[in-house]
Parts: structure tokens; sequence; C-alpha cells
């Protein structure tokens, strides 16, 4: 008869003076030189851009797309998101820190359609701006729907269907 001595736990694995093993120590050294790497290819290829698209909603929602680079607005769109197969007559306006810039059509209504069966977002109007804006500003997009509805949350006849926001920089 003989005995079996049978080690449990982990083996011994050889340390430095910090008490690092070698593999801890490579793990570290990788993460940091992707981290440099990520950080330096960020900064590299992305500038900070006034580019948004945005919806206050799926469907029955106003939406606005800003287009720019830096505090520099090439272009904003004022758009509406209506269900499938659905037509809304009525305007978008545009607000730059809640003041009024623009309505879509001249401020004349119109008939906006989805003619895809799963939804879409209708452009209503298109500016070019061309200009910088500072920080912070407020660019906004409502869509008024003349539904000839009078009562709580209508303005002679037209309902909102809320505001979009995107901010430059």
């Amino acid at each position: 008869m003989y005995i079996r001595v049978i080690r449990h736990g982990p083996r011994p694995v050889a340390t430095d003076v910090s008490g690092r093993t070698a593999m801890t120590k490579s793990l570290a050294r990788l993460t940091a030189v992707a981290s440099a790497a990520l950080s330096l290819a960020f900064t590299a290829t992305s500038p900070a851009l006034a580019s948004a698209e945005k919806c206050n909603n799926d469907f029955f929602a106003s939406c606005v797309s800003v287009n720019g680079t830096n505090l520099h607005v090439n272009w904003i769109k004022s758009r509406v998101g209506l269900y499938a197969k659905t037509c809304r007559y009525g305007h978008s306006q545009v607000l730059i820190n809640n003041r009024h810039y623009a309505d879509s059509n001249g401020g004349r209504d119109k008939d906006y359609c989805s003619n895809n069966y799963f939804g879409q977002t209708v452009t209503t109007g298109t500016w070019n701006v061309a200009r910088n804006y500072t920080k912070g500003t407020k660019i906004c997009s409502k869509f008024w729907w003349r539904s000839g509805a009078t009562g709580s949350g209508t303005v002679n006849g037209y309902q909102s269907f809320g505001t979009a926001c995107a901010t430059v920089g």
C-alpha cells in the first residue's frame, strides 16, 4: 500500500518585486497601448459635430436635422414622422433659441404623406444657413397639423406634434 499526495489549489506563479505576475503586467501594458491608440484615433478623426437628427416621438412626431461641423451649421431640415400610409395637412416651424426662424412652405399648409408601409419621416422644409452659432444654441422644429379641432391643446384649429430640438456644439 502506498499513499498518493494530492495537491489542492493553484500552482505558485512567478511574481516580480511589486508582486505582479508577468501576465498581469502584459495585460496592463496592452490595455495602455490600446487606450492610447484609440484616443489618438478619435482625436484625429472626430471633430466636434454640429450635426444631429432628433425626433420627439416615433410617429406623428416633429423632427429636426442639423448639418454642420464644430459650431458651423450648413443647413436645417424640418421633418414630420408619420404612420404607415398616412398624410397630415399642416406646416413646420423652425425655432432657434425659442425664437421663430422660418416656416415650411412659406407658412402655407400642405399635405405631407408617408408612402411606406412601415411609416417614415417626411421633409417639410430645408434652409441653407451657412453660419456659425454659439455653443449650446438650440435649433428646434415643431409640426402643426391642421386638425380643425378646438379646445385644450389646440391653437386656431391646429394641433402640435410637439417640439424636437438639437443643440449645437
